[in-house]
Order: C-alpha cells, then structure tokens, then sequence
C-alpha cells in the first residue's frame, strides 16, 4: 500500500461550534435589507402618488440679453462713400466709451478735388436750366402768338369762304329767273312761228322773235358760267381755309414740341442737380461722429491705410440701454400659449441659479419677467421669438450696471403656464402633447361636448 505524504492536506476539516456556512457568508447585513424594502416600498407608493402629486408645467426656451429698443441694440456705422480712411479719433480703440456727438473718424474720397469738381458741375447744370427755361418761355410765347394768328387767319379765310357761299346763291337765283326768261321768248317765238307758217305773221315779227330767243340763251349760258365760276371760286376758298389751318396748326405743333423738349431738358438738368446735391451732402458727411452713447465693439478700418466702398462697415458700436429685455425663442409645439402678460422665470449665465422643473418657487437665484410682445412668424426653424422685460413688482435684474448683465449674455426661461398632476405630465411628455392652460375659458372650451356634423 501507497501513502501520500500529503494527502493530509486536502482532508476534510470537522465545522467547529462558532464556524458559519458560505451562504451566510455572502448575505447582506440587516440594515441593507431593511433600507432596500423600504426604498422598494417607497417606489411602489410614488406611482400613484404621481397621479396627485401638483407640477406647474413650463415652456423653457433659450436667447440672450438685448435692449428693448432696437435703436439701443448693436449698430454697425457705415461709410457714407468710397474713399480712404484719412484719419481715426485720437485714443480711439475697441472698447472706448463715446458720447453721441464725439468725433470718430474721417473719410476722404479719392479725387482730392471732388468737392470743388461737383461744385463746377452745379453751376454749369443751373446755367442749363435757365438756358431751358428761358426757350420754353419762348417757345411758350410762340405757341400763344401761333394760336392767335391761326385764329384770325381762319376767321378771315371763313369769312371769304362765307362770302363766295352768298354770292354763289345769289347767282343760282338769277340763273332760275333767266331760265324762266329763255323760256318765256322760246315759248313765244314758237307761238308766233306756227302763226307765220299760216300766213298770219310777217316773217320780219318772227326774225325779231328770234334774236330775243338767242338774246335769252346767251344770257343763261352766261350765267351759268358765272355760277360755275363761283364754285370754282368757293372750293377755292374752302382748300385756302384748310391749308391755313393745316400751316397753322404744324407752327403750333412745333413749337409745342419745342417747348416740350425745352422742359424735358430742364427737368433732366434739375435731377442731375439733385445727383449732385447729395453727392455734395455725401462728402458733407465724410466726418464720422458718434449716433449715440455707448461702447466701441468693432472697429474695422486702420487710418491712412485701408479703401472703403460706399456701405462698408467702419466699426460697429453698442448704445447704452435705458431698459434691458431678454429674447427668447420657444418652440412652435407651445407658442399658441405663450402671450404677453405672462410670468417667465430667467436664468442669466454667469449668474448662480438652481431652477427645480415643476416647482418654480423653488427656484434660487432666478429672476421674474413677464411676456411683452410675441413675434407673429417663426426664425425660420420653427422657433418664435419672445420678449420678456422685467417684472416691476418682484426682484429686479442685476443690470445696476453692465458688469453683470451685458447685451448678448445667454439666457434660459421658462414660461410659467398651467397646473397639472406629475402623472399627466409624464403621459404628456411621453406622448410628445403639448402644454395645457388652466384658465377658465380653456376650461369651459373642454367642458363643451364636440358638434357632430350633420
């Protein structure tokens, strides 16, 4: 028989009176299992304690400081012309405080006799509108003389057409009674004629008869000649008349043309005067001053040494704001909720703030606005801007001075809206709803049982 030397090594060892089993060995202590039953406990009595519990239900959105007038925000100063920067106000840098007024800086135009240029332009443009004034009064008189002389001439062509028109009718009535004349010797010379053929008249009676027939005759044609005569004269008088009121009126027609264009060119000169005017009151202002109280943000241009064109950006300045506001944006899901009036609880960065969701008036180092005004479109992401001043009756802003609450300082608010259980706030949230009112006239619109078409 074989014996391992150490097979006393790994011999079962006898439990002794105070040794303990594994099993209790790993277990927890009682204290632990007393505090997880009762944080257990604890859970399952929140969930329905979420269905009372109150939470004031908020629309947080985010933006900055600004001033309330947009006069008072950040403004850029532009150049009133091409040129080049001649000269910047002593000391001045970004951040320099200016008062409006102050002197800033000072554009030159690149001609170095502009002024003067466009001042000789003004007199010689001037001395084109009186020289156009001068040939439309003139024309103007012609016009007049024209009219005046076309007036008599067709008065006294008139008149000579109205004269021929009488004695063309006072012919045609003589033409009437010498015809009744011819007719009278022709009639009689047949009578006698045919008394002749019977041998009742002697043939010297029917000579006679005879000439004063041919006598009649003449007279007719002769008047009828006459008559022709005066037609020829009347239409002659008539195209006379036409053709004076045809050279007439081109003499009228001329020089209102004339006068037209004399006005056109004065008017054309008189706009040129006024390209130049502002051109001058544009090198008027070639010196820079400030347009209000405040602080130098940007300046953008080096003296002597940079070209500006007309609308380029020489510094931008920030005005000193008589009353703060923040702007905030708030997404559409809870805009048509939003109106002014309403309270909004403000965070400012840099300012120690804990803000507790649900309970605000356990908020500590926030501060109280109200609604002003609601933007009535979006920014273009579907986000609507607000404006919240602050509220006068309850603490007011840092913004003693622009240490603590400058203009563009982030900012974080919430909307004070309606007064829900934490259980439905939870269903809400879920369900991606939106916030609810709580005033009466929501109240009465949900009460009302919806209209079933007909």
């Amino acid at each position: 028989m074989i014996t391992n030397k150490h097979s006393s090594r790994f011999s079962p060892v006898a439990p002794t009176k105070n040794s303990k089993s594994a099993i209790h060995l790993v277990q927890s202590s009682r204290f632990a299992r007393r505090l997880a039953k009762l944080l257990l406990f604890g859970l399952i009595l929140s969930v329905p304690a979420m269905l009372f519990l109150p939470w004031q239900q908020t629309s947080r959105g985010t933006g900055q400081v600004v001033a309330f007038a947009p006069q008072e925000r950040q403004q850029s100063v532009n150049s009133p012309t091409k040129g080049i920067v001649a000269q910047i106000a002593e000391g001045l840098v970004e951040g320099s405080v200016v008062k409006k007024g102050d002197f800033l800086l000072e554009v030159q135009p690149f001609a170095a006799n502009m002024v003067e240029q466009l001042n000789g332009q003004l007199d010689e443009l001037k001395t084109k509108v009186e020289t156009a004034n001068v040939k439309a009064e003139a024309y103007g008189q012609n016009v007049e003389g024209f009219t005046e002389a076309r007036d008599f001439a067709i008065s006294a062509a008139t008149e000579m057409v109205s004269a021929s028109e009488a004695k063309l009718r006072g012919k045609k009535r003589q033409v009437r009674a010498y015809e009744a004349k011819e007719l009278q010797a022709r009639l009689n010379y047949e009578r006698q004629k045919s008394l002749f053929n019977k041998g009742l008249k002697p043939a010297k009676e029917i000579e006679k008869l005879k000439k004063e027939w041919d006598v009649t005759q003449a007279d007719v044609e002769s008047i009828q000649q006459d008559v022709m005569a005066l037609q020829n004269e009347l239409k002659a008088k008539q195209e006379e008349l036409e053709e004076k009121r045809r050279i007439a009126k081109t003499k009228i027609d001329y020089a209102i043309a004339m006068q037209q264009d004399a006005l056109g060119s004065a008017a054309t000169s008189r706009k040129e005067i006024g390209d130049v005017q502002m051109k001058l009151e544009e090198m008027s202002r070639l010196t820079i001053t400030a347009p209000r109280d405040g602080t130098i943000f940007r300046l953008n241009v080096n003296e002597r040494g940079d070209a500006v064109k007309q609308g380029d950006s020489l510094l931008t300045i920030i005005p000193e704001a008589t009353q703060k506001a923040v702007e905030l944006y708030v997404k559409g899901n809870d805009i048509t909720l939003v109106k002014p009036g309403q309270e909004v609880r403000l965070q400012f960065e840099g300012w120690p703030a804990v803000q507790v969701a649900g309970w605000p008036s356990l908020a500590v180092g926030t501060f109280t606005g109200k609604v002003t005004t609601v933007d009535a479109t979006d920014n273009g992401k579907g986000e609507f801007r607000i404006l919240v001043t602050p509220d006068e009756t309850e603490e007011a802003w840092p913004i003693e001075s622009d240490r603590f609450l400058r203009q563009g300082v982030r900012t974080n608010g919430w909307v004070v809206l309606g007064n829900v259980s934490l259980g439905y706030e939870v269903w809400r949230q879920m369900n991606g709803f939106p916030v609810m009112t709580t005033t009466e006239e929501s109240k009465k619109k949900l009460a009302k049982p919806p209209k079933i078409p007909k």
